[in-house]
């Protein structure tokens, strides 16, 4: 059973103890536009190259399926073998490659429609080559033929030849849905939670677009993909159980159902396109996006059977189990309505024969067209008429395998009595189940009409000539993998300095030699060797290291978009450095041995560092040195009033005050409290809201009359680990020497969170709602 719970909580709110309001979804998508995006060398289509490993993998791929789905004893019902499971497995891990680079390239460059054309282009790729390989496949059959000279070996041959133009159009629809099963695998996993960190979405368009049958088949009508995938329909368009007619009917009563149960007017509108409705439909209707076609929404109207279990449920609290049957009530009222109106157009019938056609199908043996069985059964043709197409069908095409019994004609005659049997009191589980199957098949003809439209935009570039005059003029979108970026890819783009400076490092030292001990294997051990070994994990260079402090680098690089968490890795290195004193100090304090304090400062530069070289020696030159030093100091003067508190916030900053005789000293107009906490300075806070998407959280600190503002978010290390990154926004109080109360100023400063308790606050937030 369903969890009953979530159900509630999904579809039902509260206003008093004895009614029930109910909320529909509208029909989610997000528009396609390239609008932004320059024309190609044409003028008009936007030119796009796609990398060559993929391209390779993905048309032996399919060609491989083709194979095999022609074969005899590998078609429809069949897994592919292991050597077609291990190309689409090399498939999915191309795309998710390039999709990865996309990604970041995107949040760079603040333009999502870049991952959309990505998408829509790989769609567009897939679905042509399918049918090129196809035909391929078709013609290098047809050559075999041609060159036998009628002998036995072509027999099989000639079956393959006939069987794939019997079967095209399915043929085609399977093979591109187990090779988009692929990208959408990339998409849902490690692409998902790329896309939620860094673009703060789960997808740039609906998965159900992406996998929508009736963009996989060249045919969007075609009767075996609607009784495999949504419902049969009459094809007379002036039938009543035809497409137009049965929208027009199933609207109306859909809106008196929504009056029924009294929605929010908001929750019914519909959402209306410019664009005209594909011709086999209607030219004179726009393509609206509607409630109507929403699936979850065909379930609350009609789903009593779902309700009816769902109250069975012990665990149920009095005002669920109230809501629960408000909503059943309502349900029964809906179901009988539809009865109503479904039986005053007479359309019950066509219902019921359209789902006991594909079992027909089946049962005989795909000698007839499917339509002529549900015309038969329904009533709109002559049984006698239809198993003579049988009888004929089985004397040019015999029976299905050795052993079969005879077909008969009593499947075609009890089918039929027991339609006009069942349409007299339908079964209400049926009638919901083809209202939901009949709204999904329209909302999936709206969704191709909008992929293709799309996808009409997109133009390969594969001439050289093409090509060079494309991305010479700066208009060709290149999606390759990590392995075929070759230009820039060892270029910095920009960098990260993060200073830590260890506190009272002399006094140690000191220590340590009047009881006899070693301080560099003391600061070795405790320190740098743990702090090496972190460097691999976030992706940073040593620049610089003495006897008390360590300076660290991190790059960006050109064409490596894995890179571009430089102020996120910087921020977890910094954590996990903390991390690592803290352990040696439990370890130290267990034996007496003096303990090591910490400050870090962490500084961005949008462009890459100088570098002088002494020998093979690269020395650095970067502004952001001195400004991580400054970051990581601490004021004597503050660390003796805050150095024995307990505090929440591990930095401090102070303006000074103008009567300060050193003010403006080196450049300098604040200092600060910094003792194992982490700053960062304005401009990194800056990147990092480019590396990933930061969610706000507003927190009353205790002691505070105000509210502190946290950022958090998550990124991937370099082993592809997630972490989280939490950072406080603080502001700089005036320092008054005589006085201990600083007021605040206008001017901000960021700290990388290290406190536990709010830190945990703030995780636990984020994963209860983690987009």
């Amino acid at each position: 059973m369903l969890n009953s719970t979530r159900f509630f909580n999904k579809y039902f709110t509260s206003s008093s103890a004895s009614t029930a309001q109910f909320s529909l979804q509208p029909l989610r998508f997000s528009p396609i536009s390239f609008a932004r995006l320059p024309k190609g060398i044409d003028n008009v289509h936007i030119d796009v190259q796609l990398g060559a490993n993929f391209v390779a993998i993905c048309q032996d791929s399919i060609y491989t399926l083709l194979l095999e789905r022609t074969n005899t004893k590998r078609r429809f019902t069949d897994k592919p073998s292991e050597t077609a499971r291990r190309k689409l497995s090399a498939l999915h891990d191309s795309y998710a490659d390039i999709l990865q680079i996309t990604i970041h390239r995107c949040k760079q460059h603040k333009q999502l429609d870049l991952l959309q054309l990505f998408e829509v282009a790989v769609i567009k790729f897939i679905i042509k080559q399918v049918a090129d390989k196809a035909e391929q496949v078709m013609q290098e059959m047809k050559n075999v033929l041609l060159s036998s000279n009628g002998q036995s070996s072509a027999t099989d041959t000639y079956d393959r030849t006939v069987w794939m133009s019997k079967n095209y159009n399915r043929l085609l629809q399977k093979v591109t849905s187990e090779v988009i099963e692929q990208i959408q695998r990339a998409e849902t996993g490690n692409g998902q939670q790329l896309k939620i960190s860094l673009l703060g979405i789960t997808w740039s368009i609906p998965p159900d677009m992406l996998s929508n049958p009736l963009l996989q088949s060249p045919d969007a009508h075609d009767l075996e993909m609607l009784m495999d995938y949504y419902v049969l329909l009459s094809q007379d368009t002036d039938s009543i159980y035809g497409f137009n007619r049965l929208s027009e009917i199933l609207d109306t009563t859909l809106d008196k159902i929504a009056q029924l149960f009294r929605f929010d007017e908001v929750s019914t509108n519909d959402h209306v396109t410019g664009s005209a409705i594909p011709s086999h439909l209607d030219n004179d209707l726009t393509l609206t996006f509607s409630w109507r076609d929403v699936p979850d929404n065909i379930r609350l109207l009609f789903d009593s059977e779902h309700t009816h279990q769902s109250l069975t449920d012990s665990q149920l609290e009095p005002a669920e189990k109230l809501y629960l049957k408000n909503c059943l009530r309502l349900q029964e009222k809906s179901l009988q309505l539809l009865i109503d109106i479904l039986n005053q157009y007479h359309i019950i019938p066509h219902i019921l024969a359209a789902y006991e056609t594909l079992r027909l199908y089946e049962h005989y043996a795909h000698l007839i067209k499917p339509y002529l069985l549900y015309q038969a059964i329904c009533g709109d043709a002559s049984i006698d008429e239809v198993w003579y197409k049988l009888k004929l069908s089985e004397k040019v095409r015999p029976l299905r395998r050795l052993g079969d019994k005879p077909l008969s004609v009593n499947a075609l005659v009890e089918t039929q009595k027991n339609i006009r049997k069942m349409a007299k009191n339908p079964p209400p589980a049926v009638l919901y189940r083809f209202v939901k199957d009949f709204c999904t098949y329209r909302r999936d003809l709206k969704y191709r009409h909008l992929l293709q439209q799309a996808m009409e935009q997109v133009n390969f570039i594969s001439n050289p000539n093409d090509l060079h005059l494309s991305k010479t003029n700066g208009i060709l979108h290149s999606f390759f993998e990590q392995a075929e970026l070759t230009d820039e890819e060892d270029v910095i783009k920009c960098h990260v300095i993060l200073k830590a400076d260890l506190r009272g490092s002399t006094t140690i030292t000191s220590e340590l030699r009047k009881r006899g001990l070693n301080p560099a294997t003391h600061f070795s051990r405790t320190f740098f060797n743990p702090i090496r070994q972190l460097l691999e994990e976030y992706g940073a260079e040593k620049v610089f290291i003495e006897g008390d402090a360590i300076i660290l680098s991190l790059f960006d690089y050109h064409n490596k978009p894995a890179s571009w968490f430089s102020v996120a890795r910087a921020c977890g290195l910094a954590r996990s450095m903390l991390a690592v004193v803290d352990e040696q100090n439990q370890f130290c304090r267990q034996h007496g041995l003096p303990i090591l304090e910490l400050g870090i400062g962490i500084c961005y530069a949008e462009d890459a560092p100088d570098f002088l070289y002494d020998g093979e020696q690269r020395i650095m030159i970067s502004p952001a040195i001195g400004d991580a030093d400054r970051l990581s100091s601490c004021s004597w003067k503050l660390r003796q009033r805050y150095g024995r508190l307990n505090l929440l916030t591990r930095v401090l900053v102070f303006q000074q005050p103008e009567t300060d005789k050193f003010k403006g000293e080196k450049g300098m107009t604040t200092f600060r409290y910094n003792l194992n906490g982490i700053e960062l300075d304005i401009e990194g806070f800056k990147k990092l809201q480019t590396e990933i998407a930061l969610r706000k959280f507003n927190i009353q600190l205790p002691g505070d009359n105000y509210k502190t503002t946290f950022y958090a978010g998550y990124y991937k290390n370099m082993q592809g680990q997630t972490l989280d990154v939490v950072v406080r926004e603080g502001w700089v109080r005036l320092w008054q020497e005589e006085n201990t109360d600083y007021p605040l100023t206008k001017q901000r400063y960021y700290e990388v969170l290290t406190h536990k308790k709010i830190l945990q606050t703030i995780q636990n937030a984020l994963q209860k709602s983690p987009t």
